[in-house]
């Protein structure tokens, strides 16, 4: 009974990606998650933890970022920035929208809302 309430838990999660943008990838998720788990992670960082090559970090971060390829919207969650004592790395951290976006996953894991 418990794992069919946390296996619906993680269908919701999903369920939430999936109302930003019903195809985002599952690595989109991850950097999304990993910045979540460490804020100002570097982008050489995030590289090393998903093994993607650094060409899909930066295309998913813009994707999740506030512009993305060609000067499409993105979905403004998280920020690069220049690291102010080393300007050849870049960081990324939550917008307020990530941290909204945080919390609403943070409360369908806890069940503080009933699952649909």
């Amino acid at each position: 009974m418990s794992d069919n309430k946390n296996v619906r838990r993680l269908i919701s999660i999903v369920e939430e990606f999936r109302k930003l943008d019903p195809e985002m990838q599952a690595q989109t998720i991850l950097l999304f998650l990993l910045v979540v788990a460490r804020p100002g992670i570097t982008m050489k960082e995030l590289a090393q933890n998903t093994e993607l090559s650094s060409a899909s970090i930066s295309r998913n971060i813009a994707a999740l970022g506030e512009t993305h390829r060609g000067g499409q919207p993105g979905h403004n969650l998280l920020r690069a920035y220049e690291d102010p004592l080393d300007r050849r790395t870049k960081r990324v951290e939550l917008t307020a929208k990530g941290r909204a976006v945080c919390s609403s996953l943070i409360t369908v894991l806890t069940g503080a809302v009933a699952a649909a």
